[in-house]
């Protein structure tokens, strides 16, 4: 069974299907169900049966798998040998054989070492898998039902999160296998206060979880606009309240700052890149004083109350009568010695030397930045490579900005993601890394503009 065939001087929009193809596509709408709730499940699976392990790295050979499928099914395909020569492919391609050389160069702990490649480039590979699938099939369905995918599996996360801070006993997890021992702890805290548990429903942490919800927030802020049936209102309607509640019980002050710097985002898209042409020039003033304005009170605030207990617990993660050392001060020293680690080593550390895969060796660097941890493990040289990457995909995402309400919400949440990862290693954590790259993907097409607009809607 086919599909229609469409072209657009000579590139393909839709490909017929073959066995390959359709597997792989399935697969990748499994991943994206799947890694939202991988903790949860893998967690809960693995330690029941015993095979936590294997559990944990299983969504690994299904994208490698899916990637081969959807690799063998584009191999042949005319638009292929154009697409290996776009130099987005050249750089993700380069960042990952960067690695492998670091790694030759500088040998580390054997298993942080592979952690550290895998952490570091699955996404990216996850990535691409979207955009061959995006070459091979029809962009629009895909767009289509990974977006419905998505937000599906989204609704139960976001309810699991209300629950776990409502209704389900502080030792649910726990129950369920949760533990320092398996990799994630049962309960987070606000400074070790249990008056303030934080919210990180079936995620790792809250700060990985906060960040997973400013991309559920603003696909729920952009369609909301567009939404024509009143069923699909009340579904987004739902989506944005819990969304934004979870996100202010997770105490996530980097996913705080994001979600500002994302609705800031969206208000400078929405105006400037025509989304809504309907706009009155009078609304457009009036929604950039807002956005402004709600900055400045809120900054206000903070800064009057910044002797409240509360305040402090929740903003500055510490209070007066505290005895453990303040957050930010722990973060400011892991950033300086971090700096001092790359002025000694500019060409990289190797892999497995900073973030998260040193929990797996006797020299742990949790430095709190993903940017710095990528300058450490494969130096200046690979940090750059890493941010012309995000820069050529920030552009491509604004050409089609213009065009498409999801690609609307993925640049604003894009931006909320940047400064994210400025205070913790966001783009490790499965379910913010493949949920974005994975519909970013999709929109990283050969000759952009001569494919038709409405691809994308």
């Amino acid at each position: 069974m086919s599909r229609k065939k469409s072209t657009s001087k000579n590139i393909p929009v839709t490909e017929p299907d073959t066995l390959a193809g359709r597997v792989a596509r399935y697969m990748f709408y499994t991943l994206l169900a799947y890694v939202p709730v991988h903790i949860f499940l893998s967690t809960w699976i693995g330690t029941s049966l015993d095979v936590l392990a294997s559990a944990k790295v299983a969504k690994e050979f299904v994208l490698l798998f899916g990637f081969g499928l959807v690799l063998s099914a584009s191999a042949k395909k005319p638009w292929f040998k154009d697409l290996l020569s776009d130099k987005l492919m050249w750089l993700i391609g380069g960042f990952a054989l960067l690695h492998l050389v670091v790694m030759a160069m500088r040998p580390t702990e054997p298993q942080a070492e592979l952690l550290a490649l895998a952490y570091n480039t699955r996404y990216l590979l996850f990535f691409v898998y979207a955009v061959l699938l995006a070459h091979l099939h029809d962009r629009a369905h895909l767009v289509k039902r990974s977006l419905q995918v998505v937000l599906a599996t989204a609704s139960f996360v976001l309810v699991f999160g209300i629950l776990q801070h409502s209704v389900l006993p502080a030792n649910t997890l726990e129950k369920l296998g949760y533990s320092e021992q398996a990799g994630v702890f049962p309960v987070v805290l606000v400074d070790n206060n249990p008056d303030f548990p934080r919210v990180f429903s079936t995620q790792r942490n809250p700060n990985s979880y906060g960040s997973y919800l400013l991309i559920i927030i603003a696909i729920a802020m952009v369609y909301l606009r567009f939404a024509r049936q009143h069923a699909s209102r009340y579904v987004l309607v739902g989506l944005l309240g819990l969304g934004l509640i979870n996100l202010l019980y997770s105490y996530s002050r980097s996913a705080w700052l994001g979600f500002v710097f994302m609705v800031l985002a969206l208000v400078a898209l929405l105006i400037k890149q025509g989304i809504h042409r309907k706009i009155k020039k009078e609304t457009k003033l009036i929604l950039s004083a807002v956005s402004i304005a709600l900055v400045l009170v809120a900054g206000s605030i903070l800064y009057a109350l910044s002797d409240n207990a509360t305040v402090q617990n929740l903003v500055f993660h510490t209070t007066s009568e505290s005895t453990a050392v303040s957050s930010d001060s722990v973060r400011i020293m892991h950033w300086q010695n971090s700096i001092d680690m790359i002025r000694e080593n500019p060409f990289g550390s190797g892999p497995g030397t900073a973030g998260p895969t040193t929990m797996q060796t006797d020299d742990v660097n949790i430095n709190e930045n993903y940017y710095l941890q990528i300058a450490i493990e494969v130096g200046v040289f690979g940090l750059l490579l890493f941010l012309t990457i995000l820069g050529l995909v920030f552009k491509r995402l604004w050409y089609w900005s213009g065009k498409s309400p999801i690609a609307v919400a993925l640049l604003a949440s894009f931006v909320g993601l940047l400064i994210t990862n400025m205070f913790s290693h966001i783009w490790v954590y499965e379910a913010v890394a493949y949920t974005w790259w994975g519909l970013a993907g999709l929109f990283i097409v050969l000759g952009t503009r001569r494919l038709p607009a409405s691809s994308s809607k």
